[in-house]
């Protein structure tokens, strides 16, 4: 059986070395585009990235340590347990996902399980949608520096969010306790003093950050090497809107239509995919699940944004075409159809994520 399974491995690492080495070979057919991409990756991390991410994932990480999100769960522990079905401690995971940005939502649910207070199965709900851009990536650096209008930004985080939100309800029923929702959680671990907490939530929060970093300069670099090869502009935005999102918002701004962008920060790109990796291995959340879980928020917030700016008037100039403003009728019955398609993609017999429990 050993041998057998060696045998079926083979071929998947014979084509992942040639890849590897056609790779390596173009990184030194072109040096100077690899090199500016990664100096372009750097710098945005310095620009933007650190100051919009490291002092959440600081004060995520001291929110746990000094213990300030039991008494946070308890005022809110309404919603996370009866519209989510998950332990009112989530609560503060589920805010800092919604505020903080891509990584710290996950880096909150990874700390949460391995104190012991939630589950596999309520770790791995939380990691399907806890999943989006925080206000200053998406307000700030898209809507107000890309696309010139704070409130078009606004609107973006608002539409990831919600449908991020709603991705999260809708999953509820594939992360069901096994034994009938046997609790497993332990209690909260004694808070720690102060500067003890702060130390090591700083450490922790840089030790991320360069994680992050070093994922934004390796994927700028790549983008760096396919603009290179002068591939048509088409195939540039798309490869950028799957690899890493903030080239892609540059690449689809003003280009594209808002609902396109939402479902682009919805989906994050191979970058916060990998950035993410890490806390997948804990609750071991197969790789094709959260990828699903991706696909199926970027639908969403695709149709959660075209129903907002039914509601939200946007100046004109940051509107990318004229099948951007959503007509009355079609708009409605188009979201109404895609989020309806949307369910019952959610809803097959055979994905049952609770069922294994480590």
């Amino acid at each position: 059986m050993k041998n057998r399974s060696n045998a079926l491995h083979a071929p998947l690492f014979a084509a992942e070395a040639l890849c590897l080495l056609g790779l390596g070979a173009l990184l030194l057919c072109c040096p100077k585009a690899v090199s500016a991409g990664v100096a372009e990756g750097l710098r945005l991390c310095l620009s933007s990235l650190v100051g919009a991410l490291l002092p959440f994932l600081v004060l995520s990480r001291l929110f746990l340590l000094r213990g300030l999100h039991t008494p946070f769960a308890a005022r809110v522990s309404f919603f996370t347990r009866r519209a989510l079905g998950l332990p009112g401690v989530c609560a503060a995971a589920v805010a800092f996902s919604l505020c903080g940005g891509y990584p710290v939502g996950a880096a909150m649910t990874a700390e949460l399980l391995a104190g012991g207070q939630i589950s596999q199965t309520k770790a791995r709900h939380l990691l399907v949608f806890a999943v989006g851009p925080g206000p200053a990536f998406a307000v700030s650096a898209v809507g107000a520096n890309l696309l010139g209008s704070a409130r078009a930004g606004a609107v973006l985080w608002a539409a990831v969010a919600l449908s991020g939100l709603l991705l999260g309800v809708l999953t509820r029923p594939l992360f069901k306790e096994k034994n009938g929702g046997s609790r497993t959680e332990q209690p909260a671990p004694t808070p720690l003093p102060l500067a003890e907490a702060l130390s090591r939530a700083a450490g922790d929060g840089l030790q991320t950050m360069l994680l992050i970093c070093a994922f934004a300069a390796l994927f700028s670099g790549l983008l760096g090497l396919l603009r290179a090869l002068s591939l048509p502009e088409p195939v540039l935005a798309g490869a950028a809107a799957l690899l890493e999102v903030t080239n892609a918002c540059g690449a689809l701004c003003g280009k594209t239509s808002l609902p396109v962008l939402a479902a682009v920060l919805a989906w994050g790109g191979a970058c916060v995919h990998c950035q993410i990796a890490p806390f997948l291995a804990g609750t071991r959340l197969p790789g094709w699940a959260f990828l699903c879980g991706r696909l199926l928020h970027a639908g969403l917030a695709f149709c959660v944004c075209r129903v907002l700016l039914l509601f939200v008037r946007l100046p004109l100039d940051t509107m990318a075409g004229p099948q951007f403003r959503p007509t009355q009728g079609q708009s409605w019955a188009l979201s109404a159809c895609m989020l309806a398609m949307c369910v019952l993609l959610l809803c097959p017999a055979r994905f049952r994520p609770g069922k294994r429990e480590a």
